[in-house]
């Protein structure tokens, strides 16, 4: 079993962690989030399935403060990321709309 934890939550930042059941850390998640935005800054996982756990942990952090809008930079985009609608050509996704449904393949949003 996986479990994310929030971690270091503070006023505008965070980190999401991910634990297997002997609490060996398996990646991370950092961002930052002022007003209605939020800004993915450290994204570290070899696993795509626990990466996109992470991502969707820390979307709802911050969509649970009234943030709306997810940046992420280029440099970070994995296949996880564009199961949540980011891509190539969008470096930003709508909170409630990354988070509903299952998977970007199944909604039509990868690219």
């Amino acid at each position: 079993m996986i479990f994310f934890k929030p971690e270091n939550i503070l006023k505008n930042s965070g980190e999401y962690r991910a634990f297997d059941e002997q609490n060996n850390c398996l990646g991370f998640c950092a961002f930052t989030f002022q007003g209605y935005e939020m800004k993915i800054t450290e994204l570290d996982c070899e696993d795509e399935t626990i990466k996109e756990g992470l991502l969707r942990s820390a979307l709802n952090l911050c969509a649970n403060r009234n943030v709306f809008i997810c940046y992420i930079p280029r440099e970070l985009l994995s296949l996880a990321c564009k199961k949540l609608g980011f891509g190539e050509s969008k470096l930003k996704v709508e909170i409630p709309d990354a988070l509903a449904g299952s998977c970007g393949g199944c909604l039509g949003k990868m690219e």
